[in-house]
């Protein structure tokens, strides 16, 4: 619209220059210069506006987009925050379900253990009386039974029967004078 705004302006002036005297005719012609200069001064301002709104459209989205650029890498960053948590949360979940287990099961292992133990106990004397009353013995024979006890009944300190007589004056077996020994002991020398 300005663009035709200064050729019909013009065409107007030139116009009236030319149907006018030369006192108006330079009258009108220095009017009509200097609203082509104040004209001429607009467009310059409004050209300089347009360059400025522009230039400022363009700051304004590149300014958008590097705004947008950084909330994309906040919220990027955000989910890269929140997977973390999510992660942790799900270990510290797992740790807890694994104590509550060995809450749970240690005092079960604590009763079996102590209730093996009891058995075990209770069946030790019952093992000890199998294991001596399994063991085969042999029954001594009345020869090697004899010696034992006539050894034990000689002996100045007996160790399988106390000595019936406490009172030191009267003598004991083996203070009596002895006897060489015959070759076979269940033979007596008359």
């Amino acid at each position: 619209m300005e663009k035709l705004t200064l050729p019909i302006t013009l065409t107007v002036i030139l116009l009236t220059v030319a149907g006018c005297s030369s006192d108006e005719n330079s009258r009108v012609a220095e009017l009509a210069t200097q609203q082509l200069e104040r004209q001429s001064a607009q467009n310059q301002r409004m050209a300089e506006l347009q360059q400025e709104v522009a230039s400022g459209s363009r700051e304004l989205v590149e300014a958008d987009a590097r705004s947008r650029q950084e909330m994309v890498t906040l919220q990027r960053e955000m989910q890269t925050e929140r997977n973390e948590i999510g992660h942790q949360r799900d270990q510290l979940e797992a740790e807890r379900r694994e104590i509550a287990d060995t809450r749970n099961r240690d005092p079960i292992i604590a009763a079996a253990i102590t209730r093996v133990a009891m058995v075990v106990v209770s069946l030790l004397p019952l093992l000890i009386c199998w294991l001596l009353l399994s063991q085969k013995i042999e029954p001594a024979d009345d020869q090697q039974m004899t010696e034992l006890l006539l050894e034990d009944l000689i002996s100045a300190e007996p160790r399988l029967m106390p000595p019936a007589n406490t009172d030191p004056d009267q003598p004991r077996l083996p203070d009596f004078p002895q006897q060489p020994d015959s070759p076979h002991p269940t033979e007596r020398s008359t």
